[in-house]
C-alpha cells in the first residue's frame, strides 16, 4: 500500500527495495494487514494485498526484506523494514487503519529513516456469506512529511498520496466438488495519485496503478469443512502471492544507465499463514519479476492480533451499531 517517488539515489533505493517487499508498498504506506471472515471462510491477513473485509485488528510487527539490483544486474541497496498498522471497525461494513511502513534501514549505502503515516477509510460494498464472497473499497492516503525529515538519510515522501482502492473474495465452499472447496482467490486494484506531480528538484512524480491477487488453499477450511486433516495442519493457510505495479502518467524520463521509468515492478511467490484463536502469523517468499523489483529472493512477514477476539465487548466492537456476523471460523 506504499508509493514512492523518484528523486534521490537514496530514496530511488528505497523505492526499489520497499516496492518489491510490501503490499501496499506498491500503492500508499504501510503493510496491508487485515483479515476477513465471510461464511464460514477465513480470508488471512495477506502479505501482498490487502483483504476485502473490515475488522479489529493490530498488525504489530510486519517486517520486509529486500535487496535491489543495478541496471548491471549487481547487487544494490539491502533494505530491512519493520512497519505496523491498528484497524478500527466504525460500522459493521465500515472501517478505518492508520499504520506507516515504519522504520527502514538500509545497506549499501548505509541510510535509515521513517516511513510515512498512512490513513486509510473502507467499506464493504456486497458480501454473501453463502457463496462466500465479498466486494469492498476504499480511500487511502500517505501523509507528506510525516515520516523522516528531508535533512534525514532516508526522507519521506514531501508529498501526500491518495488511493483508490477496489477488493473482492470469494472462496469456493459452494462448489461441487470437495477437492475444490477449500480453495479461496482475493484481489485488490488501486490507482495512486501524488498531490504534487513535480518536485522542487523538478523530478516527476507518477501515477501509478497495482495489481494483485492471491490463490488460497486452506487447510483450516478442509479441516471444518471437508475432512479431518492431520493437527499440525489444522490451522495453516498456504497461498501463492502476486502484486505489480505501473505508471501510467507522469512518467519521469530515466537518468542515463538507470531502468526505465515505465517499467512494470512487482513480486510473485509463495506464502503460509497460522490462524489462531487470537492472532495470525504469516511468511512469504517474494520472487522479483525483473531487475528493476529486486536483485533475488526477499521475505515478507508479520503477526496480526485479532482485537475482534481478544476484546470483543470493548476495543474489538465498532463504534456504532452490532458487530458484523460471523460463520464458523474453526
Amino acid at each position: 500500500m506504499t508509493s514512492f517517488s523518484l528523486r534521490s539515489p537514496l530514496r530511488l533505493a528505497r523505492r526499489r527495495a520497499l516496492l518489491a517487499a510490501c503490499a501496499a508498498v506498491l500503492a500508499s504506506g504501510a503493510p496491508a494487514l487485515s483479515h476477513t471472515i465471510v461464511g464460514d471462510r477465513v480470508l488471512p491477513a495477506t502479505l501482498t494485498i490487502d483483504d476485502p473485509g473490515v475488522n479489529d485488528e493490530l498488525a504489530l510487527p510486519s517486517f520486509a526484506y529486500m535487496t535491489s539490483a543495478n541496471p548491471d544486474r549487481s547487487p544494490g541497496a539491502i533494505s530491512y523494514t519493520l512497519g505496523w498498522e491498528y484497524a478500527k471497525t466504525i460500522t459493521a461494513d465500515l472501517g478505518f487503519s492508520i499504520g506507516s511502513e515504519g522504520y527502514t534501514w538500509q545497506k549499501r549505502p548505509n541510510a535509515a529513516g521513517w516511513g510515512n503515516i498512512e490513513t486509510q477509510l473502507k467499506y464493504v460494498l456486497w458480501q454473501d456469506a453463502k457463496s462466500e464472497s465479498i466486494i469492498a473499497g476504499a480511500v487511502n492516503a500517505n501523509w507528506a512529511n510525516t515520516g523522516s525529515p528531508q535533512s534525514a538519510s532516508l526522507p519521506s515522501d514531501p508529498f501526500t498520496t491518495v488511493t483508490m482502492k477496489l477488493f473482492a473474495g470469494k472462496g469456493f465452499g459452494d462448489a461441487t466438488a470437495d477437492w475444490l472447496r477449500p480453495f479461496a482467490i482475493t484481489g485488490e486494484f488501486d490507482a495512486a495519485i501524488p498531490t504534487a506531480t513535480i518536485n522542487n528538484d523538478g523530478s516527476l512524480n507518477p501515477t501509478t496503478v497495482s495489481y494483485g491477487a492471491t490463490l488460497q488453499y486452506s487447510l483450516l477450511y478442509m479441516n471444518s469443512h471437508v475432512q479431518e486433516v492431520p493437527d499440525f495442519c489444522k490451522r495453516l493457510i498456504p497461498a501463492f502471492e502476486a502484486l505489480f505495479t505501473t505508471p501510467v502518467a507522469n512518467i519521469p524520463q530515466p537518468n542515463p544507465g538507470d531502468f526505465s521509468s515505465n517499467v512494470t515492478t512487482g513480486v510473485v511467490g509463495p506464502s503460509l499463514y497460522y490462524i489462531g484463536q487470537y492472532f495470525q502469523a504469516g511468511v512469504m517468499a517474494q520472487v522479483p519479476i525483473n531487475s528493476a523489483s529486486g536483485g533475488h529472493v526477499g521475505v515478507l512477514a508479520s503477526v496480526v492480533f485479532y482485537l475482534d477476539d481478544i476484546a470483543p465487548d470493548s476495543l474489538g466492537k465498532p463504534l456504532f451499531g452490532p458487530p458484523q456476523a460471523h460463520g464458523g471460523r474453526y
